[in-house]
């Protein structure tokens, strides 16, 4: 799937929730902001969260991992387990979204999680698009509930070329205490043969910035088809994105095409920008990744105070 924003570099539902007609809407019955303002605090969340990683992770390039001061490595997990819950709390408000288009009765059943409310009020009008983002919701659901609610932790693990430090993949793993011993939890990185795996910052990043993109489309296509909002009859004013925004899409265009060893029979994510100005996220990618010759692994990551064995992945 192919997914093209305009100049603004936006994704593609944000242009047109201020457009919409209010008769369409009942955030005043449900007692919540416009979708516009929500979603437009939502996505800058994202972007606030990602820009702060990408500024840690600058300190990285052409660096050998063990050259770059140890604080800036815990910035680095820091800044990042932010970008994913800013991914999942994203997902929470396009649910808040929808639910605004969905008229209240008195016969329904509250729930303040908006998702489940949705499921409960609105189950057949919803389902297609929930069938929709349940591979990503569930992907996402994985990695957030072990470092919210099981206390998960973000370790860091890198690969380098002897030959040249300054080749690198960085990138992490979710990892608790099973038996006596910090493990990469197998529900979200399942064993590569009898080695356990992690997540490059890399792919995953692309990976999650292309599902965000498409549940905008995806929620576009609901108020077409089940709401009955005429997308095409909606004129909207288009401004450039600012050189910050480009930017930050910029760096990520250019993270090395590193993945890590599992990752290589696994889909290829896509973010770039075009030579028209505007982004194109497609997966699966028809993109070439480099092969992967990186043969020295460092490990990274805080414990407990209390654990101090530890499992390294793909070791």
């Amino acid at each position: 799937m192919e997914i093209k924003t305009n100049i603004d570099l936006k994704p593609n539902l944000q242009r047109y929730l201020s457009k919409i007609e209010e008769g369409c809407m009942f955030y005043g019955e449900h007692g919540m902001r416009h979708p516009s303002g929500l979603y437009n605090v939502s996505v800058g969340k994202v972007e606030g969260a990602i820009t702060d990683f990408l500024e840690v992770l600058a300190e990285y390039k052409d660096k050998d991992f063990e050259t770059v001061d140890k604080d800036n490595t815990g910035k680095l997990l820091k800044t990042y387990r932010s970008v994913l819950l800013s991914f999942r709390e994203h997902l929470d408000d396009c649910f808040s979204v929808v639910k605004i288009f969905i008229k209240p009765s008195e016969r329904q059943k509250d729930n303040r999680n908006q998702c489940r409310w949705l499921e409960l009020n609105a189950k057949e009008t919803t389902q297609e698009l929930f069938d929709e983002i349940r591979e990503y919701k569930n992907y996402l659901d994985r990695s957030v509930n072990e470092l919210k609610h099981n206390s998960g932790i973000l370790a860091g693990i890198a690969f380098y070329d002897d030959r040249d430090g300054t080749k690198n993949c960085l990138g992490y793993f979710i990892a608790n205490v099973v038996e006596g011993s910090y493990d990469p939890v197998e529900s979200i990185h399942p064993k590569l043969g009898d080695m356990y795996t992690g997540f490059s910052f890399r792919r995953d990043l692309h990976y999650n910035l292309f599902n965000m993109y498409k549940v905008s489309e995806d929620i576009l296509e609901f108020l077409q088809q089940k709401i009955g909002v005429d997308i095409g009859s909606i004129e909207v004013e288009v401004k450039s994105a600012p050189d910050n925004l480009r930017k930050a899409f910029q760096q990520i265009m250019d993270m090395p095409r590193y993945h890590f060893p599992d990752e290589y029979v696994k889909p290829v994510p896509s973010v770039a920008l075009t030579k028209d100005h505007r982004l194109k996220l497609t997966y699966p990618a028809n993109l070439s990744i480099m092969p992967n010759r990186l043969n020295r692994v460092v490990l990274t990551h805080s414990t407990d105070g209390h654990t101090g064995a530890y499992r390294i992945p793909y070791m």
